[in-house]
């Protein structure tokens, strides 16, 4: 397959500086002093991309993806490196790039449209497809200032794709608009992927790359991290995200954590009773008659995850310590959405499994499996250890985060997973009397 696409050693450098006068000093100077600072927006950037294919870009918010975008559109030069692509390219850059906000849609438009290489009368052609796929109505002949957000991502999506693209990009527009208009933007980034449009595609929404994108490419601090299958790469970023979040909930816990350790004595056994170093939480109650030490969310393959595709298997594990003897301790978790919505939740009372008496300084293991259908959304897991009358031993909110994606998007929090069957029944034909109207079946069915 030919390449459409080469990046090849790009850089991006920018110069900090602290006080607006120094830019002046350092140029009078003719750089003789050196009053700014270097950051490196990207760093030896390689990647080439096949044509007919659609790569997605994932990475936290200041990766670098929108330079690198910017620079293979040509909006931007790199400091190092060279951009090769074939063919025309439409971009759909940050919210607020491409159009001049004095100017009227229409305007916008035609400007666009030329940038591109069309003439006035090849963009007259097209206006009515734009037009009818934005679907502002007569605020296309108003300054694109009075627009809202919605109205402008509509009416540079509209322009983007009707110009028949070779390369179309991508930078997080399509979140700005509405569910209608989003649907139908990735019905017709479905027809440009038939019809053989190469796509470069970034976004936060695992769920969209996961279905729109044959290969992603994760960026972290202005560098390539991963590379290859949507889904693996994914799981990276999600990683990395929850690496940060857990950096940051540390520092907020740190104290309390330390006051925990040290009041309980726990065995030097890492088998046994040893506390996650990455156990942190929104919330924590009881009586502390135990100590929840461990809580994961698995794969089949026993592996921490926190990127789950709807209907994997996956695996709840928490180990306990108890401080005093208890009788049959119940332990369960509950699963709730982004929302504080619950989605699912059990314990060991509802599956009739029971541990009978447990000993001060006993560490019991608990597992539930279960296949995860449940809708895209970001979720997290609660933990508890009580007893029979509701009196909590230990329960910690929100200690593990994770995610789920969807090839297809489902309405609600749980995937049913539902299957569909049909059948025709035949043609109906109605034939009036005047005193009542009567139906008669024509073929394929019964009168």
């Amino acid at each position: 397959m030919s390449v459409a696409l080469r990046v090849e050693n790009v850089s991006k450098q920018y110069r900090i500086y602290d006080h607006p006068g120094d830019r002046l000093k350092e140029t009078l100077s003719r750089g003789r002093w050196k009053c700014h600072r270097e950051f490196w927006a990207l760093r030896d950037i390689n990647f080439e991309v096949e044509a007919g294919t659609t790569t997605g870009i994932v990475g936290p918010n200041g990766s670098g993806k929108s330079t690198l975008l910017q620079i293979v559109t040509g909006t931007l030069e790199p400091t190092h490196g060279l951009v090769w692509h074939e063919g025309r390219i439409a971009a759909l850059l940050e919210l607020g790039a491409g159009f001049n906000l004095e100017f009227t849609g229409i305007e916008n438009v035609f400007m666009n449209a030329a940038l591109m290489g069309f003439s006035r009368s090849e963009t007259e052609k097209l206006l009515p497809e734009i037009e009818r796929f934005a679907e502002i109505g007569s605020f296309i002949h108003q300054p694109v200032k009075t627009y809202s957000s919605g109205m402008y991502v509509r009416l540079a999506f509209a322009t983007a794709v009707s110009t028949s693209p070779q390369i179309l990009i991508i930078d997080e527009a399509l979140s700005v608009g509405d569910a209608v208009f989003q649907h139908r933007c990735l019905r017709r980034i479905r027809e440009m992927q038939a019809g053989g449009t190469t796509i470069l595609f970034v976004s936060h929404d695992p769920s969209a790359v996961k279905a729109l994108c044959s290969r992603a490419i994760l960026l972290n601090g202005g560098k390539v991290q991963a590379d290859g299958k949507p889904l693996d790469v994914l799981n990276r970023y999600q990683k990395l995200i929850m690496e940060r979040e857990e950096a940051y909930e540390a520092e907020q816990s740190e104290g309390e954590q330390s006051e925990r350790d040290g009041n309980v004595s726990i065995q030097d056994d890492k088998s046994l009773g040893q506390r996650s170093p990455a156990l942190q939480y929104n919330f924590r109650h009881g009586d502390r008659s135990a100590e929840i030490l461990s809580a994961e969310l698995l794969d089949a393959q026993r592996r921490c995850v926190d990127l789950i595709e709807s209907g994997a298997p996956v695996l709840v594990r928490m180990r306990v310590l108890f401080h005093r003897d208890v009788d049959d301790p119940l332990f369960g978790f509950l699963i709730r959405n982004r929302h504080g919505i619950h989605a699912y939740g059990a314990n060991t009372e509802q599956k009739s499994f029971r541990f009978g008496k447990v000993f001060r300084g006993e560490v019991v293991e608990v597992m539930f499996s279960f296949d995860c259908w449940l809708a895209a959304d970001l979720y997290n897991v609660s933990f508890a250890a009580h007893s029979e009358a509701g009196i909590s031993y230990d329960w910690i909110d929100g200690v593990i985060f994770f995610r789920v994606i969807a090839p297809v998007p489902v309405e609600g929090i749980a995937n049913l997973n539902a299957t569909v069957a049909g059948k025709r029944l035949g043609q109906v034909s109605r034939e009036k009397s005047s005193d009542h109207e009567r139906e008669v079946t024509l073929s394929g069915g019964r009168p």
